[in-house]
């Protein structure tokens, strides 16, 4: 897989690139064992040398993705549920909300 993607990278064949992007299961990446060493692992660096910004970034991308996984899981395109829609809008809003106090409220 990772293959593939940088192949398609090289070759700038956004479109492969999409189609490959599209079947990935980020819940399915998100519980592979290298995944989590890889994120244990630079969570500790980060927080050894001091990097709070890094391991907040680092954290909130697969958390939005996950965030977005759970939201669409077992839905179709045109079916609209306010409750779904209501936990998206709360943890989107904790995200960002973490990350504005990182970033901008808190400095060092």
């Amino acid at each position: 897989m990772l293959y593939d993607i940088i192949s398609a990278i090289k070759n700038l064949d956004f479109l492969s690139l999409n189609e490959i992007l599209t079947n990935i299961d980020m819940l399915e990446v998100l519980k592979d064992p290298y995944f989590i060493g890889f994120m244990v692992s630079c969570s500790i660096i980060f927080i050894i040398r001091g990097m709070e910004k890094a391991l907040v970034m680092l954290l909130s991308a697969p958390a939005f993705l996950l965030l977005f996984q759970r939201t669409i899981e077992g839905t179709d395109a045109l079916d609209f549920d306010a409750e779904k829609l209501l936990i998206f809008c709360g943890g989107f809003i904790a995200i960002a909300a973490v990350n504005i106090y990182v970033f901008f409220v808190r400095h060092k």
